[in-house]
C-alpha cells in the first residue's frame, strides 16, 4: 500500500513538467516538413505517454532525437526519454539517459529537472530498513544538490521534504543495528552506532529511542554517570516522550547521591564524550 501511494505521488509531482512540455513547440525555421515531422514526433511520443505505452513513447522520442538533432525539441526529448524509461521501470537505462544528459547540459534549462529525476531513480529503489544504504545515501545527497544548486527551483521543495524522509531512515536502520548489537551484548558497538545518530541525524524521531538505548547500554559496561547524562538529555528535549517516562525506570535503582552537577555541567561532557 505505501509503494502504490508512493508512486501515485511521484507521478502527481512530475504532471506540471509534462504539461509544459506539451505546449512546447520547434522553432527550427530550415524547413517546413522538418518542423511538423519533428513536432509531430513529438507528440506522438506524449500520447503514448500519457496512455501508459511507454516502449511507444521511448521510440519515438528517441527518433526525434537521432533524426533531428538540431530541432529544438531534441534536448526535451531526450528528458522525456528518460522519462518514459522511469514509468516503465527501466530505472538503470533511465539513469543512464540522465547522467549523460547532465553531462551535456550541465546548464541547460532541465538541468534541475534531470537532477531531480536521478535523485528519484535512486529514491524508489532505496531498500526496506536494515539492507544496504548505499541507495539511500546516493538519493541523499542527489536531493542535497538540488536544494543547493538549485535553490529556487521548483523541485527544491519536494528535495527537502525527500531529504528528511531519508535522514529518518537512515536513522532508524542504525537505531535498529545498534538495538541488535544490544540484545547480542556487544553494548560497546551499539554505541558507536548511537553516536552516529547523534552526530549525523540529530533532527530525526529516532533521536528520544536512541537516547534511551545509549542510556541502557551505557549501563551494561557499568558507566552509570555518562547513563544520567543521557537520561538527562533525553527528558530536557522530550520531556513528554514514552522514551523519557521509561528512561526513569531504567535509572530508579541508580543512587544519584555524591557529587552533585548542575544539568550544564552535564550536557558539556556528555557531548564531550559523544562527540569526540
Amino acid at each position: 500500500m505505501f509503494n502504490i501511494k508512493k508512486n501515485y505521488i511521484i507521478s502527481i509531482a512530475l504532471l506540471p513538467f509534462l504539461v509544459l512540455l506539451i505546449s512546447c513547440s520547434s522553432n527550427e525555421k530550415d524547413s517546413q516538413t522538418i518542423l511538423l515531422n519533428d513536432v509531430e514526433i513529438y507528440k506522438n511520443g506524449l500520447s503514448y505517454l500519457q496512455d501508459g505505452n511507454y516502449d511507444k513513447a521511448v521510440k519515438e522520442f528517441d527518433n526525434l532525437y537521432i533524426n533531428h538533432p538540431f530541432s529544438s525539441l531534441t534536448k526535451k526529448s531526450e528528458i522525456m526519454t528518460a522519462y518514459s524509461l522511469y514509468q516503465n521501470n527501466e530505472i538503470n537505462k533511465s539513469m543512464d539517459k540522465l547522467k549523460n544528459f547532465i553531462e551535456m547540459n550541465p546548464k541547460d534549462e532541465f538541468s534541475d529537472y534531470a537532477h531531480y529525476l536521478l535523485a528519484m531513480c535512486y529514491y524508489i529503489q532505496i531498500s526496506n530498513q536494515g539492507r544496504d544504504p548505499s541507495l539511500s545515501l546516493k538519493a541523499l545527497n542527489s536531493f542535497k544538490l538540488i536544494t543547493t544548486k538549485y535553490p529556487n527551483s521548483k523541485y527544491a521543495k519536494d528535495s527537502k521534504l525527500k531529504i528528511q524522509y531519508i535522514n529518518n531512515s537512515l536513522a532508524i536502520n542504525e537505531l535498529n543495528i545498534g538495538k541488535f548489537y544490544l540484545k547480542k551484548h556487544a553494548p560497546a558497538s551499539s554505541i558507536k552506532r548511537f553516536k552516529t545518530i547523534l552526530q549525523k541525524y540529530q533532527n530525526t524521531t529516532s533521536v528520544p529511542e536512541t537516547l534511551y538505548r545509549l542510556t541502557e547500554a551505557l549501563l551494561m559496561i557499568g558507566l552509570k554517570e555518562e547513563a544520567l547524562k543521557s537520561s538527562a538529555i533525553l527528558k530536557y528535549n522530550f520531556p513528554n516522550n514514552e522514551w523519557s517516562h521509561l528512561s526513569k525506570n531504567v535509572l530508579s535503582n541508580i543512587s544519584s547521591s555524591g557529587e552533585k552537577k548542575t544539568f550544564t555541567s552535564y550536557i558539556k561532557n556528555y557531548f564531550i564524550t559523544i562527540f569526540d
